[in-house]
């Protein structure tokens, strides 16, 4: 199989997919160097062609997401959403001392003052 990725960026999540590691030179592979899927599909999704790449028992968790939005600039803002929230889920697993932004702190605050109002008299 052969295929063609000009993005040197999902060439290594391509290799991290299937475990595979890329070759810099054209050689003869080790059996350690190839990698492996379940299933390996060409689809027509919103009217692109896509290789789809299955790989459900290798334990290797990538995933996909595809953003959909009328305009380019939709899709920025979408794509930079969603790379933040995974990027703050791979601190949180590497270190949970994470504060709470965006007036979270205040808004916790203001709960339990008026939860707290409701027992005082006066």
């Amino acid at each position: 199989m052969v295929l063609k990725i000009s993005s040197k960026f999902e060439l290594r999540r391509f290799c991290r997919t299937t475990g595979a590691v890329a070759m810099l030179k054209l050689c003869q592979p080790n059996p350690d160097d190839l990698g492996y899927v379940d299933s390996v599909s060409v689809e027509e999704i919103a009217g692109v062609r896509v290789t789809v790449v299955k790989n459900e028992e290798g334990g290797n968790s990538v995933s996909t997401v595809l953003l959909r939005g009328s305009t380019d600039s939709i899709l920025d803002d979408l794509e930079r959403a969603v790379d933040d929230g995974v990027n703050t889920y791979k601190a949180m697993c590497k270190d949970s001392r994470i504060v709470p932004g965006a007036a979270a702190t205040e808004i916790e605050l203001a709960k339990r003052v008026k939860e707290f109002s409701f027992t005082e008299t006066g």
